[in-house]
């Protein structure tokens, strides 16, 4: 503090010397204030961008979604290879699901039946 008053003497600035200690109030506000400010906006950016990272991740759709055998067309070869994605991971899951024991040997053989039959609709 008599630092400070020394430098305001120094510079000729004797009147400004009873607020000082106004002043370190102000700038403990200001201080607040820029951090809250700065929290808000950052929060509100992540906000913002989590919402365009979502827009841009294309979505795998589930293979109940892709083959419904009433209406069953492929348009294109990225139809196709979903189809194949969709019946591999859902292989892989319920295989996970039969060797970690949470599923017993029967509903593992009707789950693979199941999809089986799902991917003989396509020739595979």
């Amino acid at each position: 503090m008599e630092f400070l008053k020394q430098t305001l003497e120094k510079f000729e600035l004797e009147s400004l010397i009873p607020y000082l200690e106004n002043t370190g109030y102000l700038i403990f506000f200001l201080v607040l204030l820029t951090l809250l400010i700065y929290i808000f906006f950052t929060l509100l950016l992540k906000i913002l961008f989590k919402k365009s990272d979502n827009k841009q991740e294309r979505k795998q759709p589930s293979l109940n979604e892709i083959i419904d055998s009433d209406n069953l067309k492929i348009d294109d070869d990225n139809d196709f290879i979903d189809v194949l994605a969709a019946i591999e991971e859902e292989m892989a899951a319920v295989r996970e699901l039969y060797v970690g024991g949470y599923i017993s040997k029967g509903v593992y053989i009707t789950e693979t039946d199941r999809l089986y039959e799902k991917a003989k609709i396509f020739g595979l």
